[in-house]
């Protein structure tokens, strides 16, 4: 019987994200916005603020296969030539979260089918990758019921424009949940054609 390829690894595993940050102009923006809240509407409930970021992956994957695995990213995310992304206005996620609301992008939708090609390569035994469903960027999670109510009644007529071009990527890493994410590699996007074959990662 043929050993899958993971099986073949043993040893620190650690939990991966990719996102993509807007520049600084555009998060400095997102701040304002969540500023307003904290001080106009919750300032004395326990909430999260959202990330300046939108998700696109977590996964978790042997340290061992660290380099291969950042290689192929690579060359997945040069495959992608850089896009426009639109923030307008905002979204609910019922009943906890409040997210800046990004339209629908052919170059992200792009992105996601081919790391959906990578999922054996993006998992550790029975851990598959998460995948972004839409793209988004939180406002703010984790609220109450009643902080909910309160913070999209404010928000859901609220108009918010903005756009930026999104030229790459960011590979996160931490080991364990308590630890900060830390920042291993850009990964730029860079509309080059692709140079390897799906599953080079565990190739011999």
């Amino acid at each position: 019987m043929t050993t899958h390829p993971l099986l073949q690894h043993s040893g620190v595993v650690y939990d991966y994200q990719l996102i993509i940050r807007p520049p600084e102009r555009v998060r400095a923006r997102l701040d304002q916005v969540r500023q307003r809240l904290q001080e106009q509407l919750l300032p004395f409930s326990q909430w999260v603020p959202g990330k300046n970021h939108v998700p696109v992956a977590s996964f978790s994957q042997y340290a061992v296969l660290e380099n291969k695995l950042t290689d192929r990213l690579q060359e997945i995310a040069a495959q992608v030539p850089p896009f426009v992304m639109q923030i307008e206005n905002y979204g609910a996620l019922l009943h906890h979260t409040v997210h800046f609301r990004l339209l629908e992008s052919a170059g992200f939708s792009q992105l996601l089918q081919y790391l959906r090609r990578e999922q054996t390569a993006l998992q550790v035994m029975h851990q598959s990758a998460k995948l972004a469903s839409l793209p988004k960027i939180n406002v703010a999670y984790k609220l109450g019921p009643t902080d909910f109510e309160n913070t999209w009644h404010y928000f859901k007529s609220k108009k918010l424009h903005l756009h930026f071009v999104a030229d790459g990527m960011l590979l996160l890493r931490r080991r364990r949940a308590s630890e900060k994410w830390q920042i291993i590699r850009r990964l730029g996007f860079e509309n080059q054609p692709a140079l390897q074959q799906q599953g080079v990662l565990f190739a011999a």
